[in-house]
Formats: structure tokens, C-alpha cells, sequence
């Protein structure tokens, strides 16, 4: 991506930010037009003195000090104006950033080290307030007070002086930024690049510390963040090796915009006078002729941030909040997707049946489907399981019901309606996933269980929490539901994690649960009491239980194998147990002959 073309993505994201920014390029203006001329006003009252005409002493204070506070004043709205812009745009970056990013999880965020994602949502889009902040006032000001201040010298002192300091000044302003712009540019972006892999390291090994400190590869984590440290210091090293060679520049020009007159007035003879007055211009430029050298390190540090954060933004959904429902080729019995029995686009769902058609899902990279043309009907409000063996694919079944992916082939159905043709919010609000290992973040347990449903008052998060058998244990916190949670959810064992999972998903009030591993902290005990009570108050709630513990099954409940991607049996349990097929294989890999858990209605 070329910098014009980040530039533009900017600025169409952040429209309606323009006045505030042009009201601080012109106050950036004044404010520099009025250091050139306090520079003029002093060097002629010197010049005045020197030559016998001393000036009235108080007068020159009052007007000096009034340009310095005139200059002290735009100088703070500039800044103010700035910066407002700034973080006004940021916000609607990180906003736009997380918009598209989190309905696209987790088929978005497949692949991507979670520190790597948050270093672009934190510190790149931080990095982009040089863009809105420091360029545009600073590089239109480079441009127009070195034209008014040089243009004003040669109409009222001696064009020959101002055509002395025009060369340097209008090769500090764009012959040095011109030449040099590749390299910062290419410098930059290899900095960016090598601060996000340092990132990614540090958060992998912070995660997974215990990983690391089990297997004792202590030694070989460090090694590997030392050689990223290492590319991160050669990156900027090369960046700051450009950027002194452009300071070395700039200050050769300088001198030279100041030398270049005093030899032009020393070889026409021309007077002192107009001589101060060039010199005071001169001098009075250094500053806003610097303006664009001094934000091109860090307007290409902030288009390399841009670019990063642009990948995310700009990147192909994985699934699209306002999709269309393909019709689905029927391969068998059937009426096929689109026939005149599908409910019209748009329609709400009605219950919680879930239906599978030819459904086939492939990850990207992935040799073999994780399913394979699963075909199933889950009646609403049943308890069914879907069983199978690590790698069968039962877990992709979750996704599907919550789009974080999209079938490659068929469709899902909720209450009759193609989930494709329900926004993800009106999906998300109706379907609930509890994982295996569940996240708590910081904020307190009143605020976790609320997480998906902000209205829901105290007495239904403890309602929530007595169907998991919490409820005594939060009451017995020092501050009940206002007690702090950390995250990761390192505070509370296992098993608790997992249950305050549950109890978040149920004070949602979701039409459809799905539990995907999530009692396998729990002791069977425990996990039969939570399962009891979660059976007791069903009523329209459709659950759908993944799990590898076919042995754990009542006989009564209706059931899905999966095996290699395909759906091999489905029936009720008991009636499973009958034949000698695949969910006996499963039952006897995971423990024989165990007491059932109580049916579920």
C-alpha cells in the first residue's frame, strides 16, 4: 500500500473531523507568521539602536510582548484543536477496528497471537495520531509561511536576500523529505513489523508460562525473544542511522539559508538594515521549514501502523452480518433450501430446532473437512449430545451455530430460518456458547454474568448462578456479586470458571445453549448436580452437549456420533448401546460401564 492510499483510507474514515484540523493549520500558521515577525520587530529596533535612533523602550516591550501572547495563545488552540482531532479519530479507529473484528471471531482471529491483535488495536492505532495531530497543520505551514515570509522580504527589503535563503529553505521543506522518503518509509515498516513480532512472542510465552516453565523451554523462549529483540534494535537502528542523516541535512541548509545573504549583501553592499532583516527571516523559518522533516519519522511510522491495523479492517469477512442464504443442492430426500417452504428473509425463528443440511466445513490451510456433508434435525427444547473423539469434528459444530464460520457447502437452520439470513447480533442474542475453558474479564462477577445481558438485574444473575450451584459460594464472598474477577479467571478453580461460564450464558436467556466440553472441570459428582438443575428448568431451551464422554449418556437422550467429520449414528442412546457401532466403540475408549447421568426431558 502506497502512503497516499493510507492517507486516503484515514481521512474516509474520519470524516467530519476537517474544520477543527484547518482551524489548527491556520492557527499554526498565524502563530509561526508572528515568530518571523518578532524576529523582524527585534532585529530592526537592534539595527535602530546601532545606527543612533534608539526606540521607545516601552513600546517595543508592549509590542513584543504582545506577539508572544498573541503566539502563546494560537500555539494552544493549535494544539487543542490537534489533538482533539487526533483522538476523536483514534476513537473511531479502535471502534471501527473491533467492529469488524469481534462478530468475525473466532474464524477472524484464527492464526493471529492475541498480543499481536492487541498491540494493533493499542499501540499502532496510538501511533496514528502523528497523522492527524502533527502533519497536516505542519506541512501546510511549511509551505505557506516560508512563501508569505519570503515574499514579504523581497517586497520590503531586497528580493536578492530573499532569493539567497529561498534555496535552502525550499530544500529543507521538500527536496530533503523527496529524497529521503523511501527509506524512512521502507525503515518504518520494518520496525513495525519487527515491534508486532516481539509482541506476539511476549504474549505467547505470558499465556502459556506454564507450558513453557513444564517442558523446560525457559532457555529456548528467551533465545527466541532475544533474537526478536534483536531484529526489533537493527529496525530502528537503521531508522535512526536515516533519520540522522536527514537532521545532518537539514542543519547544512540551515546554516547555508543563513550564510547564503550576509554573502549577498557583503558583495552588492546593500544595506544593514534590509541585511537584519534577511537574517531575522532566515532564522525566523528554521522552525516552519522543519515542520515536514520533523513528523516524516513519525508519519511512516504511523503509516506502517495503519497498514497493519488496515489488514484487519479491510480484510475479507469471514462471515457477513447481512449475508444471503444460498440454496442448498439437496443430495438426497428432502425439500432442497429456497423451495417455497423456507420462511421468508427476515422472518424471526420460531422455537429452537436446529437443522443440518449437507452441511460441509473445511479450515482454511486444512487437508480434509472437519465435516463432511452432516445432515441432522435437534429438536427444540430437548437435551441432545453430540459425541465423538478428539479431531472428529463435534467442536465445529459449535462454531457453525454461532457463525464464527460459515458451511463451505448446505446450511443451518434455527427455527426453520437459514442463520445466514439473521444479523449476528439477532443470532448471538439467541444462541449461547460455554466453552471448555471460558475466559472471565476484569471487572467484577456482577459484571461477567451481565456481559451479554447488561440489563439483568441481581436477582436473575443469582438465579443464574444457583442453577450452577454457585450461589451460596458468591453470597459467601466478602462482596457477593460485586466481588473483583481477574483475567483469565486465575482467582477461581477450574470448575468454578466453568460454571460462572454457564451462569453468564443463562442470565443471557438464550433459546439455544450450547456446551462444548464445558462441565469437564467439574467432578462427576458436581457435574451431575449442575446438569440436574440445568434439566429441571429446560422448558423452551434447546441444549446441545459436545463432548467425548459417551459413557456419561442416559439412555433416554437423543444422540449425535461424529467420526472423522461425518455423521455415523444418531438415535437415543439406549438404543445405541443395542448395536455394536461406533458410539459403543466410543463408550468403551471412555469408560465402560459407568453410572448414567439422570435423563435429561
Amino acid at each position: 500500500m502506497s502512503r497516499l492510499d493510507l492517507a486516503r483510507w484515514l481521512v474516509r474514515h474520519t470524516r467530519g473531523l476537517l474544520v477543527p484540523l484547518a482551524f489548527a493549520t491556520l492557527a499554526r500558521i498565524a502563530n509561526q507568521t508572528l515568530g518571523v515577525a518578532l524576529l523582524v520587530v527585534a532585529a530592526d529596533a537592534l539595527v535602530s539602536a546601532a545606527s543612533g535612533v534608539p526606540p521607545r523602550l516601552l513600546s517595543l516591550v508592549g509590542v513584543l510582548a504582545g506577539i508572544a501572547l498573541v503566539k502563546a495563545l494560537l500555539r494552544y488552540a493549535e494544539h487543542y484543536a490537534g489533538h482533539w482531532v487526533a483522538f476523536a479519530a483514534l476513537q473511531r479507529l479502535r471502534v471501527l477496528f473491533f467492529d469488524m473484528l469481534v462478530p468475525q471471531a473466532p474464524a477472524a482471529t484464527s492464526g493471529r497471537a492475541g498480543a499481536e491483535l492487541t498491540a494493533r488495536a493499542t499501540r499502532d492505532i496510538d501511533r496514528v495520531e502523528v497523522f492527524f495531530a502533527h502533519t497536516f497543520p505542519p506541512a501546510v505551514a511549511a509551505l505557506v509561511v516560508p512563501a508569505v515570509a519570503l515574499g514579504w522580504l523581497a517586497a520590503v527589503a531586497d528580493p536578492r536576500l530573499a532569493a539567497a535563503v529561498a534555496p535552502c529553505v525550499a530544500a529543507v521543506v521538500l527536496v530533503v523529505p523527496l529524497l529521503s522518503h523511501r527509506a524512512t518509509w521502507g525503515a518504518a515498516r520494518a520496525v513495525a513489523e519487527a515491534r508486532g513480532a516481539v509482541a506476539a512472542h511476549l504474549g505467547d510465552d505470558i499465556q502459556g508460562v506454564r507450558e513453557v516453565l513444564a517442558f523446560d523451554a525457559r532457555v529456548s523462549r528467551l533465545d527466541g525473544l532475544a533474537d526478536a529483540d534483536r531484529a526489533l534494535a537493527a529496525a530502528r537502528g537503521q531508522a535512526g542511522v536515516r533519520q540522522a542523516w536527514r537532521t545532518a541535512a537539514n542543519s547544512l541548509l540551515q546554516a547555508g539559508a543563513v550564510i547564503a545573504p550576509m554573502l549577498v549583501a557583503l558583495s552588492l553592499d546593500l544595506p544593514v538594515a534590509d541585511l537584519a532583516v534577511a537574517l531575522a527571516v532566515a532564522v525566523g523559518l528554521i522552525t516552519p521549514a522543519r515542520g515536514i522533516d520533523d513528523f516524516t519519522a513519525g508519519l511512516d511510522a504511523a503509516f506502517a501502523a495503519t497498514e497493519r491495523v488496515r489488514r484487519i479492517v479491510d480484510a475479507p469477512p469471514a462471515v457477513s452480518a447481512t449475508a444471503t442464504a444460498p440454496a442448498v443442492a439437496a443430495t438426497g430426500g428432502g425439500t432442497p433450501r429456497g423451495a417455497t417452504d423456507t420462511p421468508a428473509r427476515g422472518a424471526a425463528p420460531i422455537g429452537a430446532t436446529v437443522g443440518l443440511e449437507h452441511v460441509t466445513l473445511t479450515y482454511p490451510g486444512a487437508l480434509h473437512p472437519a465435516l463432511a456433508d452432516v445432515s441432522a434435525s435437534i429438536a427444540s427444547g430437548a437435551w441432545t449430545y453430540v459425541v465423538g473423539a478428539s479431531g472428529s469434528g463435534k467442536s465445529s459444530l459449535a462454531t457453525l451455530l454461532l457463525r464464527g464460520r460459515d458451511p463451505d457447502h448446505g446450511a443451518l437452520t434455527l427455527g426453520g430460518v437459514d442463520l445466514r439470513q439473521l444479523s449476528l447480533d439477532d443470532l448471538r442474542s439467541r444462541v449461547a456458547l460455554v466453552t471448555q475453558r471460558p475466559t472471565l474479564l476484569s471487572g467484577t462477577i456482577a459484571d461477567n454474568l451481565r456481559l451479554a445481558n447488561p440489563d439483568a438485574d441481581d436477582d436473575a444473575l443469582v438465579e443464574a448462578l444457583r442453577t450452577v450451584g454457585l450461589d451460596d459460594w458468591v453470597v459467601g464472598l466478602p462482596h457477593g456479586l460485586a466481588t473483583p474477577t481477574r483475567e483469565r479467571g486465575v482467582s477461581v478453580s477450574g470448575g468454578q470458571l466453568q460454571r460462572l461460564a454457564l451462569a453468564r450464558a443463562l442470565a443471557a436467556r438464550p433459546q439455544l445453549l450450547v456446551l462444548d466440553e464445558a462441565l469437564s472441570q467439574l467432578d462427576g459428582a458436581g457435574a451431575a448436580v449442575v446438569r440436574g438443575r440445568l434439566a429441571a428448568m429446560l422448558g423452551d431451551l434447546t441444549v446441545i452437549e459436545i463432548t467425548h464422554r459417551a459413557d456419561l449418556i442416559p439412555d433416554d437422550a437423543p444422540v449425535l456420533v461424529v467420526d472423522a467429520a461425518r455423521l455415523v449414528e444418531c438415535g437415543r442412546a439406549g438404543d445405541l448401546r443395542t448395536v455394536a457401532g461406533a458410539f459403543v466403540r466410543l463408550e468403551a475408549r471412555t469408560g465402560g460401564e459407568p453410572d448414567r447421568l439422570e435423563p435429561a426431558p
